[in-house]
């Protein structure tokens, strides 16, 4: 069975849901990750994202729904030999065989001829900056450096589907910014699913997410949809500072302003409103009252967003 080119929702998931004994760690889950996308997949510890990461990539067998990839059900996810890859959050390689021959045995595993591996090895450490350690063995690397290989070996073929699980995960601040990139630089040509604790890291390379939630979807959209850039405004004011509610309110509307903490103002902003406008107003408005202002957000984090969704929300005070 060949991958499915035409649709433009690559991974579906219809009711999807995985027991352990007694604890449900996917409940009915329902998801569409669009064709071209960085896709986060994001929840707190038990929300079953680590689940749902394996049934997807195939690792496990989900009890109930239906998933299917690339028109293809999980289960069977084998049968699309070189359009799907996958990195394991702590893939172990085989400590007295070589980088580069791994790799190439890797590539030809994908459905590559042996001079195509040959091209596709040097080609993938050179994108994540490994073509000096080559020929040094799996003992040799240091975890960063493991962490790069099997981010390596997820990119031979250029496979149209990536699985990524804590990609940048006990890398150096250098380099989890160039495998930011490199992984940035995939879409739209392929369609990578990233499973991060990083909320940080997930807001700047992810164009699209959702949060799970006690095996639940409890949010999920664009990044900006979920970070909420196109409705409303944060602006942290200087400490200490009281800021002009009534005036504000007056401006914007009772239910528009709120003072999330005692430094962070958020102001929402009507659908047709131009946010440009509405950052102009409310900075206006604070001048005029001599308010302390250290800087000014579209939206929201996705840190506050991700615990607002999850109703953990105290995290954020």
């Amino acid at each position: 069975m060949s991958a499915d080119r035409t649709s433009s929702t690559v991974i579906c998931t219809r009711g999807l849901s995985k027991r352990f004994g007694s604890i449900t760690a996917v409940a009915g889950l329902d998801l569409d990750v669009p064709r071209g996308a960085v896709f986060g997949l994001l929840g707190p510890n038990g929300a079953g994202k680590s689940t749902t990461f394996g049934i997807l990539c195939g690792y496990l067998r989900a009890d109930g729904g239906q998933a299917t990839v690339l028109g293809v059900p999980s289960e069977r996810l084998a049968r699309l030999r070189g359009a799907v890859s996958a990195m394991p959050q702590d893939a172990a390689f085989p400590p007295q065989v070589s980088v580069e021959r791994q790799l190439r045995y890797y590539a030809v595993l994908g459905g590559l001829s042996r001079a195509e591996a040959a091209r596709e090895a040097t080609r993938v450490l050179a994108l994540v900056e490994l073509a000096d350690a080559a020929k040094r063995r799996g003992n040799e690397l240091s975890h960063g450096m493991l962490k790069r290989v099997a981010l390596a070996q997820a990119l031979l073929g250029s496979p149209e589907l990536m699985f990524l699980d804590e990609p940048t995960a006990g890398l150096d601040p250098a380099s989890a910014r160039h495998i930011k990139d490199v992984i940035a630089a995939q879409a739209p040509r392929a369609t990578v699913v990233v499973s991060s604790h990083n909320l940080a890291e997930i807001q700047e390379i992810c164009t699209h997410g959702v949060i799970l939630d006690h095996g639940r979807r409890v949010a999920f959209g664009t990044i900006a949809e979920l970070t909420r850039s196109g409705t409303e405004i944060s602006i942290e004011l200087g400490h200490g500072s009281s800021p002009p509610l009534a005036a504000l309110e007056a401006t914007f509307g009772a239910d528009a302003v709120t003072l999330l903490d005692a430094n962070t103002l958020r102001i929402l902003c009507p659908t047709t409103a131009d946010v440009a406008q509405v950052i102009g107003s409310a900075l206006r408005v604070l001048l005029e009252h001599q308010t302390p202002i250290l800087g000014v957000r579209r939206g929201t984090s996705l840190e506050r967003a991700f615990l607002e969704a999850t109703g953990d929300t105290a995290r954020t005070r």
